[in-house]
């Protein structure tokens, strides 16, 4: 096999990285889906004539990304997709400042423009009762902000799940942390009583276009609550900025 002898002369880390994407190859060759078995590392060993450790290091690797299940005394097996390895990396950008809450409104707002858009041709009679009853408890939550935030958040799932696409869903999992930020700043406290209102009747379009089967409409009270938030979240994003760090109040308090 001619990739045996590029593999051996292969570094270390490089050739853990090179018996990964043989495996990857091999699952699409193979056409393997999630719960299906994958060779173990003793047959991937032999078969490109690489070291035990090698195979287990790209198999970690694998486990990792969450495409391999690794269990003790069972062949490995490809797991079903993980938005929990996304949701590392998404947290990760947001607790070291490398993107904003902003930036995440950004980029959520093209997903959901489109599941707005899906939804409306889609969403089930269960998905779009779902929704009406979300909206309500949204409505009737008054000052509880927690409440807000929390069928906000439901909102956006069930519209998510009832787009059809598996990858709208996979996504918005994956955001959920900052997607969570962005919600508590756009619902907060801080509004005016006239501007939560503003948000709430935005939800009900939204809503009420889908639950029409109105696509265009869908999308376009979507695109609305969007700007509502992307405002009020650059606005509270500034005011923070502007605000001065606590060991700086210190040193100026003494």
């Amino acid at each position: 096999m001619g990739s045996i002898k590029v593999l051996s002369m292969m570094e270390r880390p490089t050739l853990s990285a090179q018996v990964a994407r043989h495996l990857l190859a091999l699952i699409n060759k193979e056409q393997l889906r999630p719960g299906d078995e994958v060779p173990s590392e003793v047959q991937i060993g032999k078969d490109l004539q690489v070291s035990r450790g090698s195979v287990r290091e790209a198999y970690r690797t694998l486990a990792a990304l969450g495409i391999l299940e690794i269990e003790g005394g069972r062949k490995p097996r490809l797991r079903p997709i993980d938005p929990n390895v996304l949701l590392q990396v998404f947290d990760y950008a947001l607790n070291t400042a490398q993107v904003s809450v902003a930036h995440v409104l950004e980029t959520r707002r093209a997903i959901e423009l489109q599941s707005a858009q899906l939804a409306a041709r889609y969403a089930s009679d269960a998905q779009r009762l779902c929704l009406r009853e979300l909206v309500g408890q949204m409505r009737a939550a008054g000052a509880d902000s927690a409440r807000r935030v929390a069928s906000d958040m439901a909102i956006h799932n069930v519209i998510a799940e009832a787009s059809g696409n598996p990858l709208n869903t996979m996504l918005l999992g994956a955001l959920r942390s900052p997607v969570e930020a962005s919600s508590r700043m756009h619902l907060n406290d801080s509004r005016s009583p006239a501007e939560l209102i503003r948000v709430i009747d935005a939800h009900e379009v939204l809503v009420a276009r889908i639950c029409a089967g109105d696509a265009v409409g869908a999308a376009s009270a979507m695109s609305y609550h969007f700007d509502l938030a992307l405002i009020h979240v650059e606005r509270e994003e500034a005011r923070s900025n502007e605000q001065p760090a606590p060991d700086k109040v210190r040193r100026t308090a003494d």
